[in-house]
Order: structure tokens, then sequence, then C-alpha cells
């Protein structure tokens, strides 16, 4: 059995099977949910120098916080007085996000409750200041 398509067919239907991928492709992109991509993406490249900085003062001053986790509460020591917040990240649920001031004084603790939260993966950022000077520090937790 002999087929009758020659380059000509051949050409114009690989094209047309080309064209319809794309544009199926641009449709599916287009219905995506603007909720898929980090909304602060150029405001945070534009701060990177600051948020950099802050955290190289944190292992150059050597006052990285300790933490120790309790059955109900997270214990936070501060080598020096330190007056700031805590951004408690879920990342599988933003809902859950929280935020948490403190105010410590040079080698006390600081105690959070977190008999209320979600168990399982969470980021703290640690944002303060001690003597008008910022520092951040961040870490990954898992509640039990």
């Amino acid at each position: 059995m002999k087929t009758n398509l020659n380059w000509g067919k051949g050409l114009l239907l690989g094209m047309g099977a080309f064209m319809l991928f794309i544009t199926s492709m641009g449709v599916y992109m287009f219905r995506q949910s603007p909720d898929d991509y980090d909304q602060q993406y150029y405001e945070k490249g534009l701060a990177y120098d600051s948020v950099y900085n802050q955290q190289r003062a944190v292992v150059l001053d050597k006052v990285q916080p300790k933490i120790r986790l309790g059955q109900n509460d997270m214990h936070v020591n501060f080598a020096q007085p330190a007056s700031g917040s805590v951004h408690f990240e879920r990342l599988a649920d933003p809902s859950l996000d929280r935020v948490i001031t403190f105010e410590a004084a040079a080698g006390s603790d600081v105690s959070i409750n977190i008999a209320r939260f979600k168990k399982g993966r969470w980021d703290l950022t640690f944002n303060w200041t001690n003597q008008g000077k910022k520092y951040m520090y961040q870490q990954k937790i898992d509640l039990q």
C-alpha cells in the first residue's frame, strides 16, 4: 500500500502540529494562577545587600540566637540585648504565618508559646536591633 504523502503535505502537517502545541501551551500558561510566583521578587532583589549585611553582622558580631524547643514553648537566648520580631513562616500553608515581637535583656531567654502551632517544618526569620545595629538570622525548625 503506497501513501500519497509528499514533502509539502508533511511539512504543513508538522507546522500545524507545532503551532497547535505552542498555542495550547500559551493558553495553559495564561490560565495559571498569578499566586504561583513570588509577588515581591523584584523588591527582595533590590534589598538583597541590606539583608546580606544584616545576616553577615550576626556572624561577625557572634550574636547568633540559641534556640531550644520544649514541649509547648520555644526558648530563644540572645547574647546581647535585643528588640525585634520573629517571623514564623509555614511554606505549606501561608495562612498560618505569624509574627511575634520580643524584648530581651543580655543573656536572658525569650519564651514563645508554640502549643497552638501546627506540627511540621517552619522557617524562622529573626529581625532585631541592638544599639542601633540591625541583625537578621534565619533557621528552619521541625515541630513535633
